[in-house]
């Protein structure tokens, strides 16, 4: 494994929060205060100095268990609306982070603002560069072998210290892969001694997939594991990121539907209106009338 190179603790989170310009945490990072539920998933109101300091916490502490995060979309939400066991998926994971304009707006929309973004490429490459300083392995799971070398290469490039391994197993049409498949991945997974995991299989699939293995992934050594779909596409350079005027408009959808109109127009064409219709009834019942409080979350 490449040499952590560490200044001491919390100093791979502090790296990189000082890259980005995130001023310092007074007292810690501390629990996630701020949760909302929306349209039945809880979202945690975390921002990216909290997220960053959490995950270098998890991946010092040996025995602190396995931290699961979901980057939320909207698409996420289309999915989770319409199917209970994915919802429940997502509502398992230790934390929930807006990851999607959609998601931002819709909190808007029922009155919560000052909502900070971490979409999932950033989440990768901030991940990659706290395992580089604090010396943990990381694990790319998913998109295809040409992508996972690709984006492998790039991450080291940028953070030569990351010790960073990957598969990309054959298209399943469900999270539940044949069993000599699942065998595989763990096994794989296993010999690595990663810490840290990036579960690139699409939604549903990645949160259905991480949410039924988390015992095995914490019994082999797994500290932190985040669901960020096509991220690595991103980071390989197979979908070139949005321009900054795009992503300052919240239109990284529409930019990604233009890319690639043949893979993405069907599954967008009724996901997004259906969020988009729901998330406007849920902000107009909680502003016309008191909560029924039929709540959904698991």
């Amino acid at each position: 494994m490449a040499g952590a190179g560490r200044g001491g603790p919390g100093a791979g989170a502090e790296a990189v929060c000082a890259r980005r310009g995130l001023p310092p945490l007074a007292g810690g990072v501390g629990p996630v205060t701020r949760r909302v539920s929306l349209l039945g998933v809880r979202i945690d109101l975390a921002s990216r100095r909290q997220v960053l300091e959490l995950v270098g916490e998890r991946l010092r502490e040996p025995g602190s268990g396995l931290l699961w995060a979901v980057t939320v979309n909207a698409e996420c939400l289309a999915i989770a609306a319409a199917d209970p066991l994915y919802r429940c998926a997502i509502n398992g994971a230790g934390l929930n982070l807006v990851d999607g304009a959609g998601v931002a707006l819709a909190l808007a929309l029922k009155g919560v603002d000052n909502v900070e973004r971490l979409p999932g490429a950033e989440l990768v490459w901030d991940l990659a560069g706290i395992c580089a300083a604090e010396g943990a392995r990381l694990f790319l799971l998913g998109a295809t072998p040409a992508v996972l070398a690709e984006a492998s290469r790039r991450l080291l490039e940028r953070f030569p210290r990351l010790a960073v391994d990957g598969f990309a197993p054959p298209f399943s049409p469900s999270h539940r892969f044949p069993a000599e498949v699942e065998r595989e991945i763990l096994g794989r997974i296993r010999r690595s001694g990663a810490r840290a995991l990036c579960v690139a299989l699409g939604m549903p699939k990645q949160e259905l997939w991480a949410q039924g293995h988390r015992r095995r992934l914490e019994a082999l050594g797994v500290r932190v594991a985040v669901g960020v779909g096509g991220a690595l596409d991103y980071i390989a350079g197979r979908m070139p990121p949005p321009p900054a005027a795009v992503r300052g408009l919240g239109l990284e959808w529409a930019y990604r539907l233009l890319r690639e109109p043949r893979r993405r127009l069907g599954r967008q064409a009724t996901r997004l209106p259906r969020f988009l219709a729901l998330a406007l009834a849920e902000a107009l019942r909680e502003r016309l009338g008191p909560s029924t409080g039929r709540e959904r979350l698991c």
